[in-house]
């Protein structure tokens, strides 16, 4: 079993407003470089549940300190 650490909010975490096309693997390659990330937006908006879309002129958040969920992530699952 997989287990996905909480993307809590913080102050430094940017928010957008979903366009056409917009998806969440999009997203993550946009903001961390890295199209599987997207998993972190999805949790973050509680979204993605076997769909990588995301609603139309949805806000959504984009946790900032990808480096540091990932990193639990692996911990969580080493």
């Amino acid at each position: 079993t997989t287990i996905f650490p909480k993307a809590k909010e913080r102050n430094d975490d940017i928010y957008v407003i979903t366009n056409s096309g917009d998806r969440l693997d999009v997203l993550a390659q946009q903001f961390y470089g890295d199209s599987s990330l997207w998993w972190i937006i999805a949790r973050a908006n509680n979204i993605g549940k076997g769909d990588l879309t995301v609603p139309l002129g949805k806000q959504i958040r984009i946790p900032f300190n990808f480096i540091t969920i990932v990193s639990e992530y692996n911990q969580l699952n080493s």
